[in-house]
């Protein structure tokens, strides 16, 4: 019986140790870092990047090495016309076989320039002994034809130029740079609302705290009541005035309870983590900032504030590269307008022989007989009469440009407003904090004078009930202003584009961000 006893009792200190490491630490930094590895949300902002990454190597494919082959064979029989007078060297239909190979390599250069080079080899022969020469050289007798050609193209109006021919792979460079940037900002606003959701998480933690503490209080006022009740210095009456006070409270615990539960659960939201995942968070490890460690000052300058954010947003920065990229296909649009107009310029070199064998097809480059050199230029023209693709395609890309501009210049309106506003906001909850902080002070002491005035009969029970529900809201008050104030700051710097720092591509979360105000230089 007795290693029984030992065994479970082995057994149930084993499973309260796996659970206590199964319990996820609340550190609003340590969260912040699993928010950014787990939030699905951040993951398909990867993608994004990666998404965008393709379209720039789609686009530089335009400039890739060009492998172009080809090899055919054919066989052919004819029956010939009693009246040909080949018919004199054949028993049977004219058969004829030929073989024809080509290999070439293009190249377009970031110059608008295009290379070609390329091999051509054939060779044919057929049943018919006589060649092109009259000779008789019997059937099958191969004639090779090998030339290599090497051409550079460059266009004189439509696609002429640098900026030109790179211009949608520098669009979609800078489509990269601003997904990029995007993806900061749009992260940076995934960890505002985890800071959101950590402050409210230690909110509810310290409300409960406050109504099982205000719920003690009236327990105690009970305790003297009944005392008071025994000792004939109270009406039996205020007992239960005492209990239906004391019922109210245990309610607003209940109600405390469960918005503890689910700011938890919304804590785990934001950072990305399933229910189990999210019921095993615990108790909140850091407090909210006190005015002083903030470095708050009332006498900062709203413009470097906006400066501040105008330099340090990364949707801004975002907003004007993309801008940039529709510059860019704007002047490509604007150029598709021309004619195609493409000058080209060749130098052949090849060669025929007859006969079978390798050594007679290698030899159609050394032999000096049938030897062919050719040099020349050719100049194409190319243009749609109506020209409406050009057309409207330039059309669409002005409307874009346009369209970003304002853009942009809204998201720049639109930013300054919201910093103005953030600022604001920290000023006024600092000097709601500041006053309930005061007022939760008075009624503190209010209270304790009141519990000594009950116990010695110097006043009613309403009294009591009355200034303990008010130092119970005073509490609240300073807690919500507590809370108010943590997520100012944090807003700040979502709007100033300072709350996630972004260097060298490496994110960096530290306790400063959520605790202190950004600075300016």
């Amino acid at each position: 019986m007795n290693y029984r006893v030992i065994f479970f009792s082995f057994l149930l200190v084993g499973m309260y140790q796996v659970h206590s490491q199964t319990a996820i630490s609340v550190d609003i930094v340590k969260l912040s870092e699993v928010m950014l590895e787990e939030n699905p949300i951040i993951k398909r902002n990867i993608l994004s990047i990666n998404s965008a990454e393709g379209g720039l190597q789609i686009q530089s494919s335009v400039f890739d090495y060009q492998l172009i082959s080809r090899a055919s064979f054919s066989r052919d029989a004819l029956n010939l016309f009693e009246a040909d007078p080949r018919n004199d060297f054949l028993d049977d239909k004219l058969k004829s076989r030929s073989t024809g190979v080509s290999v070439g390599f293009q190249k377009t250069f970031r110059s608008s320039l295009t290379a070609n080079l390329s091999v051509d080899y054939s060779m044919a022969n057929d049943n018919f002994p006589i060649n092109r020469f009259n000779q008789n050289v019997g059937s099958y007798f191969g004639d090779h034809s090998m030339s290599t050609t090497f051409s550079l193209t460059q266009p004189l109006l439509r696609g002429r130029g640098r900026r030109i021919a790179t211009a949608l792979e520098e669009a979609s460079v800078l489509n990269l740079e601003s997904t990029n940037e995007n993806i900061v900002f749009a992260n940076s606003f995934e960890l505002l609302q985890t800071g959101g959701a950590y402050w409210q998480y230690v909110a509810a933690t310290k409300r409960l705290k406050i109504f099982k503490e205000n719920e003690a209080r009236v327990r105690r006022v009970l305790e003297i009541t009944e005392e008071l009740v025994k000792a004939d210095k109270r009406p039996a009456g205020d007992v239960f005035q005492v209990k239906a006070d004391l019922a109210n409270q245990e309610r607003q615990t209940k109600v405390a309870e469960q918005s503890l539960y689910s700011a938890k659960l919304n804590l785990g939201r934001a950072i990305g983590l399933s229910e189990e995942e999210s019921k095993q968070l615990g108790d909140p490890l850091d407090e909210f900032p006190s005015i002083l460690e903030s470095g708050y000052t009332k006498d900062f300058d709203k413009k470097k504030y906006l400066e501040l954010a105008q330099n340090n947003r990364k949707d801004i920065l975002a907003s004007k590269k993309l801008q940039e990229s529709i510059e860019l296909q704007f002047s490509l649009a604007e150029n598709n307008k021309k004619a195609q107009l493409d000058l080209t310029g060749f130098v052949r070199y090849g060669g025929m022989n007859m006969g079978n064998g390798v050594d007679r097809a290698l030899a159609t480059f050394s032999r000096n007989e049938g030897n062919n050199i050719g040099y020349g230029l050719s100049l194409n023209l190319t243009f749609p009469i109506n020209n409406n693709l050009a057309k409207g395609t330039y059309k669409q890309n002005e409307v874009a440009l346009k369209d970003q501009q304002i853009a942009v210049e809204n998201l720049e309106r639109n930013i300054n407003l919201n910093v103005s506003i953030a600022l604001n906001n920290l000023d006024n909850t600092v000097e709601a904090l500041k006053r309930a902080k005061e007022s939760l002070d008075f009624y503190q002491e209010v209270y304790n004078n009141e519990q000594v005035k009950f116990k010695n009969g110097l006043t009613i029970l309403l009294n009591l009930i009355q200034f303990q529900e008010r130092l119970t809201f005073a509490e609240l008050d300073y807690l919500r202003a507590h809370q108010q104030f943590a997520s100012a700051i944090i807003n700040l710097r979502y709007e100033t584009g300072t709350l996630l720092v972004d260097k060298n591509g490496l994110t960096g979360i530290s306790k400063e961000l959520f605790y202190t105000i950004p600075t300016y230089n």
